[in-house]
């Protein structure tokens, strides 16, 4: 599994979606590559801090996620090219 794939399941894998299997092979991931864990661990801590925020019911709008998504996949991307 690469990194690509894993930073592309990270909403999946918070929200409990993911197979037996490959919520596995994600943790094992996670476990070996540590600048994917810390992009795991930031998702995580965001989105509890949005369910926090909106926790008078709203729903939060997707283009957050989606926007929040692609910054944290440039991040990554300039992260590990950068090292």
């Amino acid at each position: 599994m690469n990194c690509d794939k894993v930073v592309n399941d990270v909403y999946t894998f918070l929200d409990g979606e993911l197979t037996g299997v490959r919520r596995s092979q994600i943790e094992w991931h996670l476990r070996k590559c540590s600048p994917c864990a810390d992009s795991f661990h930031f998702e995580e801590r965001l989105m509890l801090l949005v369910k926090r925020s909106c926790s008078d019911g709203d729903e939060v709008p997707a283009e957050l996620f989606d926007r929040l998504r692609a910054l944290i996949q440039q991040e990554t991307t300039e992260g590990i090219s950068g090292e």
